[in-house]
């Protein structure tokens, strides 16, 4: 039995996403952000994701620069070189997007390129410990012994007690750690 660990972005994606048009004023998109107790808005042109609006974008552009929120449009301090994903890839991929572009948050898109959702590294982050989960349980299931896990073999791996990872004893059905087999024992 296969098991599928590819969780599709839409199944993590945070909705509705909090978008401002690129021809509101900064002051408008600060106080939207505040409301709503987020760090970033996607910025929309008819409907379809053009940029991102960060905190550290108003920072470096708006403040550290001692300009008028209310003369300033999104659309002058926005990053413009958006990067999306597709509502279909999976957190996978999407967690190598962020890496290589060194970006937190990433709009996903239907393929028609309408903006469906975002999905941030907190999403990532808060499904990643159930996936392990998921992952130790199928192990546990669906491991027989083998030639490999024998009784009192030493091997490099990760303790199915703790989680400690190095020097890990195979001993009755579970690879254990030094300090767990210790207890284990008792």
């Amino acid at each position: 039995m296969d098991i599928n660990l590819d969780v599709p972005v839409y199944e993590v994606m945070s909705v509705p996403v909090i978008t401002v048009d690129k021809k509101q004023n900064i002051y408008q998109a600060a106080n939207l952000m505040c409301e709503k107790d987020i760090g970033a808005v996607v910025v929309i042109d008819n409907k379809k994701p053009v940029g991102i609006l960060t905190e550290r974008d108003i920072l470096k552009r708006v403040v550290a620069k001692n300009l008028k929120p209310k003369d300033v449009l999104v659309e002058e301090v926005m990053s413009k070189n958006l990067i999306t994903i597709n509502k279909n890839a999976t957190i996978n991929e999407a967690a190598k997007i962020m890496t290589k572009h060194k970006v937190k948050r990433l709009p996903v898109v239907d393929d028609n390129g309408e903006l469906v959702g975002i999905i941030t590294q907190d999403d990532i982050v808060r499904v990643s410990p159930k996936i392990i989960e998921i992952l130790q349980d199928y192990v546990k299931i669906y491991s027989e012994p083998t030639e490999y896990n024998k009784e009192g073999e030493v091997i490099y791996g990760i303790c199915e007690s703790c989680g400690a990872q190095g020097r890990v004893r195979y001993y009755q059905g579970k690879y254990l750690c030094e300090d767990c087999l210790e207890d284990y024992k008792d």
